[in-house]
């Protein structure tokens, strides 16, 4: 009996088994479903975009349209661009890692009620409410927490197909939506460029070009994963989001997989420009305005200096060998005087601009910068020769022997001075728009003795000459010999009353001031010789220090008093020139009392007084006036708040002093450091 049973239960269970199925069905994959239905499009919403306003939407207005863009690379931050059949638009989230919810095509739906449109740089975008950035009112993107009550995750994998167009042929209507360009190929053909700049923190725009010379900006994020890939130098199909900051029309990639460059470039030299003269490129215009089409390059040395804005910051000259142009950015560039520059000109415009052949509209990233401090050397050339063949010296480095400058009214750079070399005259400009640029020479008086001038020879509507700096203007003479006078035979021409300075004189003198400690001003020397002293105004800051000889040549400069000062007024830097350096004077020894019985013959001298007692009605620092008394008599020492030593406590003890003589409406004595002080 009990084998009967075990028998029954071993037939049963075959019977179980062999009813199992033994092929699983595969677990149901969830498709998300977006919860309603479109009532209106993304055309229709941006329909309700008023310029420079933030609009709310009030009423149900539901959208679907599919994710073209994430943030997934970096390039895109806190932003999902989205399309639908008409149109597509930026929409903000206040999250990262957005794609890991709304990836690349996603169908999402879109609850726009309570959210609200605005824009930045005049590019469309859907956020929820405002915020204050600096005062001024910005779209906020929607709170992570309550995103997910306005936007719903539908199906994936959905696919957007870009539309093919040409650069220039771009429309507003297209803003936000994926792009393809064909034949397209980057501007700048440096192999070692980068899309960004790893740790930037910021971005850069590369120009992207095509074979008919259309320029469309490629904007890459420095975050992008990609940034530190280098650009192909090569030609081929790029897609992306059409984008808009303010004026500028952009192109976003949202990975490296939209950059299929894989063709030679439109010059057919499989990525590597051309090494041209400068020359060369010049040769090339003919009168019309062209972009260049060729794959070239050109080097050349910075003739001008952006430091003293004698030209737009936006603008530089270049020379080389053979030839020089102008250059003109988009933007104030930051390339110095001596700044060797090779820079690609494939597709940039060769124009005329008043005369003046220029590269117009280069990017400030263009040039490459291969050295610095390179000088190049001015061409001999007279103003005949000069105007008759301009062309020859267009945007070059020249030098006008022995000329004489003059101006109808004035006698300062500001505007045109004229520049006679006795052959003919030419027009030498210094900028000096009011509210504009200014040229840091512009006030300062010009030489009127015979006159060697170094300047970049330019023209706008007529020949001119452009100065970078005062130093491209020496003095060399009055037509005959320049007379050395002592410093007491100039200041004995004074007699009460202002004059300037009629015969061709000159003086030579020790610096005994010292700018660096502040306690003069920067334009401001004292100079003596052997018999005297004088003080000096040039009409810039002055280069000299504590020790240098110097020569000035003072023909036609103010001789004036200035709050009983004697002082030679308003001289350019130009007329003064270094002889030697490390030069001293020996102070004279004196009392308080002879300094002020032979003050006006000690005026601007180096003395020494002993055995000084210092004072003050209030304080105890050199700041402002201190008393001054060894005696014999009393006399102040000033020193101004701006003295790098005005706020040390001052000697209660007797000491020597070194000082200058001076005058400002009373005797006073100025030192120089307190290296001047001693116990």
């Amino acid at each position: 009996m009990k084998q009967l049973q075990i028998v029954f239960f071993s037939l049963c269970l075959l019977i179980v088994v062999s009813c199992i199925k033994h092929d699983f069905d595969a677990p149901p994959i969830k498709v998300d479903s977006i919860p309603f239905s479109a009532n209106s499009s993304i055309a229709e919403l941006k329909n309700r975009y008023v310029a420079g306003k933030f609009v709310d939407i009030t009423d149900e207005l539901n959208i679907i349209a599919t994710v073209i863009a994430d943030d997934a690379s970096g390039n895109f931050y806190k932003t999902l661009v989205i399309q639908d059949s008409t149109a597509g638009i930026e929409l903000k989230i206040n999250r990262s890692g957005i794609y890991t919810t709304y990836p690349i095509g996603m169908k999402i739906g879109v609850k726009c009620k309570g959210l609200t449109i605005g824009d930045y740089g005049g590019l469309i975008q859907l956020g929820k409410g405002t915020y204050l950035n600096n005062g001024r009112s910005s779209l906020s993107g929607l709170e992570d927490a309550v995103a997910n009550q306005f936007v719903f995750a539908g199906p994936r994998n959905q696919t957007v197909i870009p539309k093919v167009k040409r650069i220039n042929d771009l429309r507003f209507s297209e803003l936000s939506t994926l792009i393809q360009f064909d034949d397209v190929e980057f501007v700048d053909k440096n192999p070692n460029q980068t899309f960004a700049t790893v740790g930037g923190g910021s971005f850069l725009n590369l120009d992207l070009t095509s074979c008919d010379n259309n320029k469309i900006i490629l904007h890459n994020s420095d975050f992008a994963d990609f940034s530190g890939d280098k650009i192909p130098v090569k030609n081929g199909t790029i897609v992306g989001v059409f984008g808009k900051f303010n004026a500028d029309n952009q192109l976003l990639i949202r990975n490296l997989n939209d950059v299929q460059f894989t063709k030679d470039p439109c010059g057919g030299n499989g990525g590597q420009d051309v090494s041209k003269s400068i020359l060369e490129i010049r040769n090339l215009f003919s009168g019309t305005t062209i972009n260049i089409s060729d794959n070239y390059k050109i080097k050349g040395v910075v003739i001008s200096d952006r430091t003293t804005n004698n030209i737009n910051g936006q603008n530089l000259f270049l020379q080389d060998a053979t030839a020089g142009i102008a250059l003109r950015f988009t933007a104030k560039h930051s390339f110095n005087l001596g700044d060797e520059l090779e820079l690609s000109v494939t597709g940039i415009e060769l124009s005329d601009f008043k005369g003046l052949l220029q590269l117009n509209n280069l990017k400030i990233t263009s040039p490459k910068l291969v050295s610095s401090g390179n000088t190049v050397t001015p061409k001999v050339v007279s103003i005949k020769n000069l105007n008759t063949s301009i062309e020859n010296y267009e945007s070059q480095l020249v030098i006008i022997k022995n000329a004489k400058l003059s101006k109808s009214s004035g006698n300062t750079y500001s505007g045109t001075v004229k520049v006679d070399d006795n052959t003919d005259v030419v027009d030498l400009f210094t900028a000096f728009t009011v509210g504009g640029t200014i040229a840091t020479f512009a006030n300062d008086v010009f030489p009127t003795s015979t006159v060697d001038v170094v300047a970049i020879a330019s023209q706008f509507t007529s020949n001119q000459l452009l100065l970078r700096n005062l130093s491209d203007v020496t003095v060399i003479g009055g037509g005959g010999t320049v007379e050395l006078k002592s410093i007491q035979e100039i200041r004995s021409l004074f007699s009460g009353t202002k004059l300037n300075i009629a015969n061709d004189y000159k003086i030579k003198g020790i610096v005994t001031s010292e700018k660096n400690a502040l306690n003069i001003v920067a334009q401001n020397i004292y100079i003596q010789d052997n018999g005297a002293a004088i003080a000096v105004r040039f009409t810039a800051t002055q280069p000299y220090k504590l020790g240098d000889e110097i020569e000035i040549n003072v023909k036609g400069m103010e001789l004036s008093e200035f709050n009983g000062l004697l002082q030679i007024n308003n001289v350019p830097l130009a007329n003064s020139s270094l002889i030697n350096i490390g030069q001293t004077i020996t102070p004279k020894s004196l009392t308080i009392q002879q300094v002020i019985d032979q003050f006006e013959a000690l005026e601007g001298q180096l003395v020494k007084i002993s055995n000084v007692n210092m004072s003050k009605s209030s304080g105890s620092t050199y700041s402002g006036t201190v008393i001054l008394n060894d005696g014999t008599n009393s006399i102040d020492m000033f020193t101004r708040s701006q003295a790098l030593f005005s706020g040390t406590a001052f000697n209660v003890t007797p000491v020597s002093i070194t000082a200058i003589v001076s005058q400002f409406t009373s005797k006073q004595l100025l030192i120089r450091t307190l290296a001047d002080i001693v116990p």
